[in-house]
């Protein structure tokens, strides 16, 4: 009897790994981005080629740097690097780590793990959905029961609107001619990352904003709410859009989140990217994507890169407030334009599966992911 091995994840493999609480946080993020290589090698043996890298081969890096974000345990590299850009000494290095373990708090992996967890259910359901049936256009989408306090913003009509623009922009790759595929491919990949980072900037705010919330606006507030068993008052504290901050707040937080950005990396198959720094065009690359919106012959990708792209393509910056929608996808699309034709991007992250992997025990739980399908 022969068994056959599905070359991209069902639906149900989906929802079991995006919902899966029996290993570490940082494991699943590296089980995901283990999904999105397979999903990437099947796009591109299948309908999109080798020369342009699909979203799918992006998103592995990104899960991949995730999981290396969560790893916060005694030999974190995450941490080790985080007090290197701030010239910690060695010798302060572990208090460093206590500090940081406490300005961050179960929030933040909780912030960060739903963010990733819930682009993974989406994107990757979109993806394996064109692979499976190119005549049916939907995707399982995580369910936003209170937009008030939820980790997730409903887009509505517009964020669908954007994947409809992907998912047509990927279906002309296969008859259109090599230099217009890799504008298609361009496009798509914009579209989709438009969609899924304004979904989740609740979660990213949640994650951002803690520190300062938990410094200035909770710990004086801790013994009260332990003496009445209201702790988890404190999340209301947490999720509270910083618009509505007091404007002292609003400065101290604005302030620490661009302090903040300075650190953040992602580190790929050619080069470490430091988001705070003018992106340039790695080693093996091609810098023929990095051009004025007004030069692309597709109208939806020129309209694409004028609305998200940068407006120099020649004079590229870092990110200075990596919250901001607006200049993040201004730093993704340079990503994508630079990195796209790089030929190793299409390899898979490098991590090791432990079967010793433990969960260690929560500090706050996981937000429950609920799902339902969603004509396109």
């Amino acid at each position: 009897m022969t068994t056959t091995i599905r070359q991209w994840p069902t639906d149900h493999d989906i929802r079991t790994l995006a919902r899966n609480e029996k290993i570490p946080l940082f494991a699943e993020a590296y089980e995901i981005a283990h999904e999105y290589h397979r999903i990437s090698q099947a796009l591109a043996s299948r309908m999109l080629g080798t020369e342009n890298l699909n979203w799918c081969g992006f998103a592995q890096w990104s899960s991949k740097a995730v999981g290396s974000s969560l790893r916060l345990g005694s030999h974190s590299g995450f941490l080790r690097k985080l007090s290197r850009l701030n010239h910690v000494p060695m010798i302060a290095e572990p208090l460093f780590r206590r500090i940081m373990l406490t300005l961050l708090g179960g929030s933040y992996s909780v912030g960060l793990s739903t963010a990733n967890r819930s682009i993974f259910v989406e994107m990757a359901s979109f993806h394996t959905h064109i692979l499976a049936d190119p005549d049916d256009p939907t995707i399982v989408q995580v369910t936003v029961p209170d937009p008030a306090g939820s980790l997730l913003k409903d887009l509505g009509e517009p964020g669908l609107d954007l994947l409809r623009t992907a998912r047509s922009l990927l279906n002309q790759i296969g008859a259109a001619p090599a230099p217009v595929r890799s504008e298609l491919m361009l496009g798509a990949s914009i579209a989709l990352s438009a969609y899924e980072q304004d979904r989740v900037q609740p979660s990213l705010e949640f994650v951002f904003y803690r520190p300062v919330r938990w410094l200035l606006q909770v710990t004086w507030r801790l013994p009260w709410y332990y003496l009445t068993g209201t702790s988890r008052c404190r999340e209301r504290i947490y999720r509270r859009p910083h618009q509505q901050q007091p404007r002292i707040m609003r400065a101290i937080e604005d302030r620490w989140v661009r302090m903040y950005s300075r650190t953040l990396w992602i580190k790929t198959a050619v080069d470490t990217v430091m988001l705070s720094r003018p992106l340039t065009v790695p080693r093996g690359g091609n810098a023929a994507l990095l051009r004025p919106a007004d030069t692309f012959k597709t109208p939806e990708v020129a309209d694409l890169v004028a609305r998200y792209g940068p407006p120099d393509p020649g004079a590229l910056q870092g990110v200075a407030n990596w919250l901001d929608y607006g200049e993040r996808m201004r730093f993704i699309v340079a990503y994508f334009m630079a990195y796209q034709q790089v030929p190793r991007m299409f390899d898979q992250p490098p991590f090791k599966r432990s079967r010793a992997w433990r969960k260690p025990p929560a500090t706050e739980p996981l937000d429950k992911l609920e799902f339902r399908t969603v004509p396109l």
